[in-house]
């Protein structure tokens, strides 16, 4: 006989889906400052890219967890501090069903870990830069306390697509508020 399963905590839902203890009510994150701005760096022959400076500054030498984005054609960079703090451990109750269990694969096992060289490289996967469609220039993008990786020209259709969606969102505020 099956026991009952116990309910998880919508922290933990939330945190699993990418928006991690801050977006549940957590006070502080464990690290200081922010990803912003847009770089471009070459990929080299050996699959490196250097992670620009003022990204390395906020990092602090402190390693990355690499992982596809559910949401666009890119590489999401969580400083691995970050990522730890957002992922909170799990118990055997947690395992009971199929969407747990997604999640836990998409979370846990479909990530890299990547540590940054003395000059500030990391080695990429070839799996993710699949995903991504990055060939030989990676497009850094700040989003606060994490950076994407793009292929350049489809980051750069990604900001004008925000872009006109902000802006129709502002319109259709402007009219209603009419």
């Amino acid at each position: 006989m099956r026991t009952a399963r116990r309910p998880l905590s919508p922290a933990w839902w939330v945190s699993l889906g990418g928006l991690g203890r801050a977006m549940a009510g957590a006070a502080t994150s464990p690290i200081s400052g922010q990803f912003r701005g847009r770089h471009i760096n070459k990929l080299d022959a050996k699959k490196r890219v250097a992670i620009p400076a003022p990204f390395r500054a906020v990092l602090r030498g402190q390693p990355l967890v690499l992982r596809r984005s559910r949401r666009h054609p890119c590489i999401e960079a969580w400083p691995a501090s970050l990522f730890e703090y957002d992922i909170p451990p799990i118990s055997p109750h947690d395992t009971w069903d199929e969407e747990a269990d997604d999640r836990i694969y998409l979370n846990i096992s479909d990530v890299v870990d990547a540590t940054p060289d003395a000059e500030g490289r990391v080695v990429m996967d070839e799996t993710l830069l699949r995903h991504a469609g990055i060939r030989d220039m990676v497009a850094f993008l700040g989003k606060n306390q994490i950076f994407e990786m793009w292929e350049p020209e489809a980051a750069e259709r990604m900001i004008e697509q925000a872009a006109a969606r902000e802006m129709a969102r502002a319109a259709a505020r402007r009219a209603a508020a009419s």
